[in-house]
């Protein structure tokens, strides 16, 4: 969008590849960021899944960033263009500076978006999901899959566009956050997933993997059924009180960490 709308859109697209290559080992390597993906405890036998956002995701963000520069450009090479009617002294003098404050801007914020991408990563193992984003402050935040309530796609038209949506995932606390120091409790207790081009598989996975986890706890994904073949012959009010008591466990076991 922004090679329809500016003249200068690839020429900017080129010269901030390259300066961006260049950006990024140096941020890489100065501030000891990770390029390869964080890793999630596991049993012998279990494997953990590494996804990143989409190429789709990146072009996307990309997209809405080139038509606001566009439009700023436009804005400020006008009123350059103006000042060189009106004097073309002026005009002259303010050339360098009004090129500079058009195209400098583009290639920083090209590189800002790239570095989002590139840093962004979602592990899942088979009891959590642990999300990681950051340069100079590197973020690492893990919900437990047994915490999970609820699981949604959001998905726009313009994101259809692209082909891609993104997984929102709420859970029942907060999670964990991953820091030099150690672990520290997260306030908030909802997870996004972006720029996934097969959202519904991993919809399906972590919900997969949210069952698997209470199918092998205390038996919580009977409670609605009481005195099936294959649960207790529970009363309604013998499963709200079990429920209660996995509640107040779970929040001793958050409180913990």
């Amino acid at each position: 969008m922004k090679n329809l709308l500016s003249p200068i859109g690839q020429p900017v697209e080129a010269a901030s590849a390259w300066v961006y290559e260049g950006v990024w080992g140096v941020l890489a390597d100065l501030l000891r960021t990770p390029r390869e993906a964080p890793t999630l405890p596991t049993l012998p036998g279990e494997q953990s899944i590494a996804l990143k956002p989409s190429g789709a995701w990146l072009r996307y963000l990309k997209f809405w960033f080139w038509i606001a520069l566009a439009v700023i450009d436009v804005a400020i090479l006008g009123a350059w263009l103006i000042v060189c009617i009106i004097s073309p002294v002026a005009g002259a003098i303010l050339a360098v500076p009004a090129w500079i404050l058009a195209i400098v801007p583009d290639i920083v914020a090209y590189v800002a978006i790239h570095l989002r991408y590139d840093t962004t990563w979602y592990i899942l193992s088979p009891r959590s999901i642990r999300l990681r984003n950051g340069i100079w402050v590197i973020r690492e935040t893990t919900f437990t899959f047994e915490n999970v309530q609820n699981i949604e796609i959001a998905q726009g038209p313009v994101e259809r566009w692209f082909g891609f949506a993104n997984l929102r995932i709420e859970t029942a606390g907060g999670g964990t956050i991953h820091t030099q120091h150690g672990p520290v409790a997260d306030g908030s207790n909802v997870a996004f997933l972006f720029g996934l081009e097969n959202a519904h598989e991993i919809r399906k996975l972590v919900l997969d993997r949210v069952a698997a986890l209470r199918s092998a706890g205390l038996g919580d994904e009977n409670l609605s059924e009481p005195g099936t073949a294959t649960g207790p012959n529970w009363t309604p009010a013998h499963a709200e009180e079990l429920q209660a008591m996995i509640a107040r466990l779970r929040r001793v076991e958050q409180g913990m960490r």
